[in-house]
């Protein structure tokens, strides 16, 4: 457990006026009206919300440079497809894009994208007077998804008859099933958020910094980006943004284990919000 005194009430508001961390971060804002606004408003739904560097890491070995053998690990992989689908996942939640413009208030932003489980967002806002932690829900991941039922007449010419009765039973089955259109149906229905779920609180400056103390622990501002998890099919994305007047910095992890410094600081941020009772892994 981290222990603040009482008497870091005062730093507190100190750190929140000059917005600095606790150990020094990298410089960082591009300013590219490509990506954003001065506001933060992204271009439109294709805007990449994160410095295009953070896909890579240290041991990235690009397709022009890798070994003649087949390897699969992380020299092959990067962050990319994950970070481009977090990006659109920002979009539904109506996010400002933390990594192109100083937005005048420091922001902690944790994206928790699960496998089996509702999109959730939590943003944590400083000021002079406080700090408040916003947590928002989406109703359902938001992808469009492909329904794929085999019409019999498509099997090869070759095909068995047995193949044959067994897909146009399946295919007539199938388009009767109120089942499988009401699954169509919300397969193609955009994302929405979910209103009940959509809660702001106010933090004492205590618990400000105790989760900054967290981020401490962790070496937050010394972690890479991206540090792929080749052959993880299904999991968590653990996505956390430090937007400070002093820096950026973003990491993202695939279901880090439950010991690793960098999950308990994003936890203390779902202990804190609507979302505590809500499924970890």
């Amino acid at each position: 457990m981290f222990f603040v005194s009482r008497s870091s009430t005062f730093l507190f508001l100190i750190g929140l006026a000059g917005c600095s961390p606790a150990t020094e971060p990298p410089p960082g804002y591009s300013h590219n009206a490509a990506v954003s606004d001065a506001h933060g408003q992204p271009r439109d739904t294709t805007s990449f919300y994160f410095p295009a560097a953070d896909s890579l890491h240290a041991t990235y070995i690009p397709p022009e440079k890798r070994p003649r053998e087949y390897v699969l690990d992380e020299r092959v992989t990067n962050c990319a497809a994950n970070l481009v689908s977090a990006s659109y996942c920002l979009t539904y939640f109506n996010a400002p894009v933390l990594s192109n413009y100083y937005l005048q208030t420091p922001m902690y932003r944790f994206l928790w994208l699960r496998s089996f489980h509702r999109p959730v967002l939590l943003t944590l806002r400083g000021s002079a007077s406080g700090a408040t932690l916003h947590t928002q829900v989406l109703d359902k991941f938001p992808v469009f998804q492909t329904q794929i039922i085999f019409y019999p007449d498509s099997l090869s010419a070759d095909a068995a008859l047995g193949a044959r009765a067994y897909a146009r039973r399946n295919y007539e089955r199938t388009m009767v099933d109120p089942a499988f259109h009401a699954q169509m149906a919300a397969s193609k229905r955009r994302a929405v958020l979910v209103k009940e779920a959509d809660t702001t609180i106010v933090l004492t400056p205590l618990q400000y910094q105790a989760f900054e103390g967290l981020l401490h622990q962790a070496r937050f501002w010394q972690l890479p980006s991206c540090q792929p998890s080749p052959g993880l099919l299904d999991g968590a994305s653990w996505l956390l943004e430090a937007h400070l007047a002093v820096g950026y910095h973003m990491v993202e992890r695939a279901s880090p284990p439950a010991d690793d410094p960098f999950r308990r600081a994003c936890e203390y941020l779902i202990e804190l919000s609507s979302v505590r009772a809500e499924e970890r892994y």
